[in-house]
């Protein structure tokens, strides 16, 4: 069956299913809704026509681009002026929800079951069981516009900050204009729809051809209402992820409380990432940010698409990946020691750099290096991607499928959680590097309860913060 016969099955379905009224006209009412000029208005509304009457939506070529072109920016027009109205109006109209955490926008760009299974998901009331903060898109923008959120960074790596000192450096504003610029809610939300949304949308669809920010048939692969992200979901594939690499989010940071008699101590805490589902069907994830301000112990940001025919734990898996190279080039830069101190970014880019001198690897480990090399294109963030999934998915298992020289890395710095390493105990390949892990996290958990001990005696209890540092060093 070709396209052309698909489609007009498809609509010979449709005609028998009716979709809620609510949907009907949706582009008028969303745009009536934003309340943009009529020029806008009238050309946005004039290229989504002719975008519908598209055969192949997923066509590349010039006339279509600028189509889309024009349909994009607008989109993003309108996508701030309802979120505006409706943070202000508390609007929880299903349509305004649909087309602010979807993307949805036209009910005719639709199959009428991928209307109502759309609908019914917005409907939906998911709750959020992770310890990460999930938020929808419509959430997180009002966070963002009501100043409880910072904004994020934008594609240049800028935040909202960064471009207020490149505005005054380009001579657009002056160092009076800081907290008039600080304030503007609507420069806040401008800043994170044209950084952060504009951008994300297109990196999560994870394909060349065929993006738009409006969702489509053309775009939808597999049953939609099967395709939701959740938080459960995210939660369950994070929890998993986590029985393996239980430090994935633990970082080190300076501890001072100087009336309990504790200064300038470096302790170990979990940081769990923000994680901001994007209004697009998508098929990857990116990790936004590795810390979401200026101080070590924000939250990293991760981007998901709130639609996926993927698999998560694969879209996690890359994402954690990611996040623990960025977070130890972040650490290794701020330090004093920089690229000469041991960190898992420097001990694997040098083992990369110089694996042909290596004598712990053989000819033939030398040779599927360079294969993996060349399958990465050389780029060393994807090439310990590559070998963290492996780590995960078969070495925590028993399956040896790493070198010795990437899997003494890895366990050094992505360490099996307890029972694992329980399970690995004699095994010949890691006996030895687990008993000399077991010797020293006693020795450092033995001077940390004789330390802390010593604050409960003087009547003090133990904060969150040092609580946690001493289950870091007990799991």
């Amino acid at each position: 069956m070709d396209i052309k016969e698909s489609r007009m099955v498809n609509n010979l379905q449709d005609n028998m299913i009716s979709i809620p009224h609510e949907l009907q006209n949706s582009a008028m009412k969303i745009m009536d809704y934003a309340e943009l000029p009529q020029n806008r208005r009238l050309m946005f509304m004039a290229s989504l026509e002719a975008f519908s009457k598209l055969g192949d939506k997923t066509i590349v070529s010039t006339n279509i681009q600028r189509l889309k072109e024009v349909i994009s920016e607008v989109f993003l027009e309108t996508y701030q002026a309802v979120l505006k109205k409706a943070t202000i109006d508390t609007n929880q109209d299903n349509l305004i929800n649909m087309f602010l955490n979807f993307g949805f926008m036209d009910e005719k760009l639709l199959t009428a079951e991928q209307n109502i299974a759309l609908y019914e998901l917005a409907l939906g009331n998911h709750t959020n069981g992770s310890k990460c903060l999930i938020y929808d898109m419509k959430k997180w923008m009002n966070y963002i516009y009501t100043r409880e959120k910072e904004p994020s960074i934008n594609e240049n790596s800028l935040d909202y900050y960064d471009s207020f000192r490149e505005k005054v450096k380009r001579g657009q504003l002056s160092e009076k204009d800081r907290i008039t610029f600080e304030q503007n809610m609507d420069g806040r939300l401008a800043h994170e729809c044209n950084g952060l949304l504009g951008v994300a949308q297109r990196l999560c669809y994870g394909r060349m051809g065929g993006y738009l920010p409006i969702l489509h048939s053309d775009m939808i692969s597999g049953d939609i209402s099967k395709s939701l992200v959740t938080p459960e979901k995210i939660a369950a594939s994070l929890d998993r992820i986590l029985a393996v690499d239980y430090s994935a989010f633990h970082r080190e940071v300076v501890y001072n409380k100087q009336e309990i008699g504790i200064r300038n101590e470096l302790i170990m805490l979990p940081v769990m990432p923000e994680i901001i589902l994007i209004p697009t069907f998508g098929s990857r994830a990116v990790m936004w940010q590795e810390i979401s301000g200026k101080t070590k112990s924000s939250p990293g940001r991760f981007i998901i698409p709130i639609l996926t025919s993927e698999n998560l734990d694969m879209i996690m898996l890359d994402l954690v990946a990611k996040f623990r190279w960025e977070l130890s080039r972040r650490m290794s830069s701020s330090s004093l020691k920089g690229a000469t101190e041991s960190s898992l970014v420097n001990d694997y880019t040098t083992y990369i750099q110089f694996y042909k001198k290596n004598p712990d690897l053989s000819r033939e480990t030398k040779t599927k290096i360079k294969e993996q090399i060349n399958r990465n294109r050389s780029n060393i963030k994807e090439i310990f991607t590559s070998d963290y999934k492996i780590w995960i998915n078969f070495e925590s298992k028993g399956l040896i499928r790493l070198n010795r020289v990437a899997r003494k890395i890895l366990f050094k710095y992505c360490t099996f959680s307890r029972e694992i390493l329980k399970q690995m105990e004699k095994h010949p390949l890691y006996t030895q590097d687990i008993v000399k892990f077991n010797n020293l996290r006693n020795k450092n958990l033995k001077f940390i309860k004789a330390r802390y001990e010593k604050v409960i005696q003087t009547g003090k209890s133990l904060d969150d913060e040092l609580q946690q540092n001493l289950e870091y060093y007990q799991s």
